[in-house]
């Protein structure tokens, strides 16, 4: 019996390698990095814009972005950018320092950031905005979208 737990956990061990076997990584960047990247290197700009608690938000994190078209078609293409809308951190971006409205993070309390970027949209999680290669907003979507119909919306 006693050996029972070690054969368990030896075994967990060796198989959660395979669990992201085939699942391709997406290169993230963040708005201090974006700045940089697009005055060497112009690329469209991708912003998903999610909630801890969003349901939806997770699965398109787990099961949309793990994909392996998806991947692909960011990286070659795109900076990709993940805004947490209730983050409680301060952000640097296009010279300003965007500080959040409390340091403590509340259900409801939008990052000043997310809130510009929103502006006459409704705070609907997750949103896609996607940018042209001079930062102006080309295109918007405010729901989950499936691999396909992010692929759609990307191509």
């Amino acid at each position: 019996m006693k050996y029972l737990n070690q054969i368990i956990l030896l075994t967990m061990i060796i198989l959660y390698p395979l669990s992201h076997y085939g699942q391709e990584r997406i290169i993230w960047t963040n708005f201090q990095q974006l700045d940089s990247l697009l005055s060497v290197a112009p690329r469209e700009t991708i912003i998903f814009i999610h909630t801890d608690w969003c349901s939806y938000c997770r699965k398109m994190e787990k099961e949309v972005f793990t994909k392996k078209e998806i991947a692909e078609l960011i990286n070659d293409s795109y900076y990709l950018i993940k805004l947490d809308a209730e983050s409680v951190e301060e952000i640097n971006f296009d010279q300003h320092t965007w500080k959040p409205q409390s340091f403590k993070k509340q259900t409801g309390v939008y990052h000043p950031l997310a809130s510009i970027l929103l502006t006459n949209q409704k705070m609907i999680f997750p949103t896609i905005l996607r940018y042209d290669k001079t930062f102006r907003l080309k295109s918007i979507k405010q729901k989950y979208l499936s691999p396909k119909e992010l692929a759609n919306f990307l191509r």
